[in-house]
């Protein structure tokens, strides 16, 4: 695995989302109750970003026409969106958040 820094833990409260580019990919951080997953950012209804969406436990809502996604497991809650969102393994070392993009 290649994880890369994102972010530090203390940039995202729980409940609260922060998106990141890395290697040209956006990605969407979310913090569950002090977990923290990542997803693609964008939707794969439409390609908008999750980013401006709602995040409300675990699911994230799409601005554009509301679907909603698990950031635990990518997959879509609320229609137009069928497609999952492609997540990746996150680890926290020291306030460090660290994704691994190639798994």
């Amino acid at each position: 695995m290649a994880f890369e820094t994102v972010a530090r833990l203390e940039q995202i409260p729980p409940g609260k989302t922060l998106r990141v580019v890395v290697a040209d990919r956006a990605v969407l951080l979310a913090n569950v109750g002090g977990t923290i997953y990542a997803v693609d950012d964008l939707c794969t209804h439409e390609d908008a970003s999750l980013s401006l969406g709602c995040l409300k436990g675990e699911l994230i809502s799409c601005t554009l026409h509301g679907s909603r996604f698990s950031v635990r497991t990518g997959e879509p809650q609320e229609p137009p969106a069928t497609e999952p969102l492609r997540t990746y393994p996150v680890r926290v070392r020291a306030g460090i958040i660290e994704i691994d993009l190639a798994s």
